[in-house]
């Protein structure tokens, strides 16, 4: 006997939540009806049992870096990529590191690819090359059993990538349609 349509969905459900974890990677589906994440690449920087963390990656700020901070912002820096990381707490900046080299008190979610880390100033984080260190403003997060709740119904889709390669590919590929981006992360999968 064939499995039925709701059989094979389920099975497509859970292979996706099989791949769930820190370090993986989202695409939003269309069936996801939040603009937030509408062509959405998400990095899930942390999964347990309490939720998940993590940053759009594929979604630059429109205003320019020197008008997000109070601070003067040197004028080289001003046109420097900001991503909006996600809905909440979009006042926060966050940051990852693409490098061998990473700051003190990063932490580690794929090699090397780091979140966060030890700086002093704005100043400090600015100095860095732009395609070794990514800005964003906010996160995506979810409480427990929501991210999975939301796999279930089919609004995520789940790749295990290499995020070294990701991120130093060119960024163009991460911008496009569903089926654009669900081709290219296809291609950077480690598994």
């Amino acid at each position: 006997m064939e499995p039925s349509l709701g059989e094979y969905f389920d099975d497509i459900a859970k292979q996706r939540l099989k791949r769930l974890k820190s370090g993986c990677i989202l695409l939003s589906e269309e069936r996801l009806r939040d603009p937030n994440f509408e062509s959405s690449i998400v990095l899930i920087c942390a999964h347990n049992d309490d939720g998940a963390f993590g940053f759009v990656v594929n979604r630059p700020s429109h205003m320019p870096l020197c008008e997000v901070f109070s601070v003067d912002v040197p004028l080289r820096d001003c046109k420097r990529k900001i991503y909006i990381g996600g809905p909440v707490r979009q006042e926060e900046l966050q940051l990852l590191q693409i490098t061998d080299n990473p700051r003190q008190h990063s932490l580690e979610i794929a090699p090397r690819v780091f979140l966060g880390g030890e700086w002093s100033t704005l100043e400090e984080i600015l100095d860095t090359d732009e395609n070794a260190t990514r800005l964003f403003l906010g996160y995506s997060g979810w409480g427990a059993g929501q991210l999975e709740g939301e796999i279930l119904q089919g609004a995520w889709e789940v790749f295990n990538v290499d995020l070294y390669k990701l991120f130093t590919n060119p960024e163009q590929n991460l911008i496009g349609n569903v089926e654009t981006l669900r081709n290219y992360l296809s291609e950077v999968s480690s598994a």
